[in-house]
């Protein structure tokens, strides 16, 4: 089953942000956050109020233009996933999933990722959640 989420997503252009942190300011929902020094947005906590795309003196922050059913992004339940690496060779016509290593504690581990800032060369054809053995392929609809 196909998780909906109802917002209007906004993505920051990393080229123009010069790392003001209006954006991180004015966000009253903390969705915006630093990821190894680029600016991401939350999409679990943006609320879509739009603030920091009105606070944003280089326009870095713009409104993404969606359609119904569209894949907003792909997440990866880790406690499922076997590392099976299926999604990185079979499942992908575009490879839009990484293998990374991440510290847990004081452990490193690998994880798949999936390279949201790419999504957009995302098809949707959701073939990695149909063939994943494990169901950990969460992919997020953009629903009106």
């Amino acid at each position: 089953m196909r998780k909906k989420e109802r917002f209007i997503p906004v993505q920051i252009d990393a080229d123009l942000c010069m790392r003001c942190e209006r954006c991180l300011k004015a966000c009253k929902n903390n969705a915006i956050v630093f990821d190894k020094g680029i600016r991401k947005v939350d999409y679990d906590r943006c609320k879509s109020c739009l603030v920091c795309v009105q606070v944003c003196p280089r326009n870095a922050i713009v409104v993404t233009s969606v359609e119904p059913e569209q894949v907003l992004t792909i997440k990866i339940d880790h406690e499922k996933c076997t590392l099976c690496d299926q999604c990185l060779s079979d499942y992908c016509p575009h490879d839009l999933f990484y293998k990374e290593s991440v510290m847990l504690g004081e452990k490193e581990i690998e994880i798949i990722k999936f390279k949201y800032n790419e999504v957009a060369r995302c098809r949707g054809c959701l073939k990695c959640q149909a063939q994943c053995p494990e169901n950990a392929i969460l992919p997020v609809i953009f629903d009106f």
